[in-house]
């Protein structure tokens, strides 16, 4: 009986010890998701930053051939001279000076090269006036979301990472199958009007919201995503 309980003892520790090695595991996979998440998302800021100065992964101003989505004719500079002088001549000059960089609906109903940038007066929209646009936007496959209403009547168009920019994915799935889904992000236009300042730097200000992923599961799924948001003036 004593040695039939010494074996009921040491296998309670024994189990105890797996579960306890298990747990670790598992968190550390957790932790391991986020910080993947987190580094996603910080690329997808950076990208978009990027797509707003209108030049390529590697530094050099978008052109056909170069970026293979172009941005609308007159959204974004052309060259380093032109960039100089190009947001604050837009806000200074232009009647508005949101078009044709931003769209009330972010180009819900437009071509790829229109979408992901919206103006901040989302009129007659549940998105923008009563709730966050990105609160509505559609970040991809298992993720939720919840459509706008008004103006933006469906789930809000966002952008994946080097769509504009020519970023490589080599790194996320399915071109690495141990990767994650590439982050995605979307882009909101704000005029020093809009918020109430004095227009005394021309300033045109950009908040990037930006979604990362963690692992993908066989499943499909992903397991982890983190939300990231920077305001960014190319001036």
């Amino acid at each position: 009986m004593t040695a039939v309980i010494f074996l009921m003892v040491l296998s309670l520790l024994g189990v105890m010890a797996v579960r306890g090695s298990l747990f670790e595991e598992r968190s550390a996979a957790n932790n391991r998701d986020l910080s993947l998440a987190r580094e996603n998302a910080e690329l997808a800021l950076r990208d978009a930053e990027r797509d707003i100065l209108g030049v390529r992964f590697d530094g050099q101003y978008c052109a056909p051939g170069l970026c293979t989505l172009l941005r609308p004719a007159g959204s974004r500079p052309l060259n380093a001279t032109e960039a100089a002088t190009f947001w604050s001549a837009r806000n200074e000059a232009l009647t508005d000076p949101v078009t044709p960089i931003a769209l009330r609906d972010g180009g819900l109903s437009l071509t790829p090269e229109n979408r992901g940038v919206y103006a901040v007066d989302v009129t007659g929209s549940t998105c923008g006036l009563v709730r966050p646009l990105w609160s509505g936007a559609d970040w991809g496959p298992n993720t939720a979301s919840y459509p706008c209403s008004g103006t933006l009547t469906q789930a809000v168009p966002t952008i994946e990472y080097g769509t504009f920019t020519n970023a490589p994915l080599t790194s996320f799935a399915p071109a690495n199958t141990q990767g994650s889904r590439p982050p995605r992000y979307i882009i909101e236009v704000f005029t020093p009007v809009d918020l109430n300042i004095r227009n005394t730097s021309a300033k045109i200000f950009f908040r990037i919201t930006a979604v990362g992923f963690g692992r993908i599961l066989g499943s499909g799924s992903v397991i982890t995503s983190v939300t990231l948001q920077s305001v960014f003036s190319p001036l």
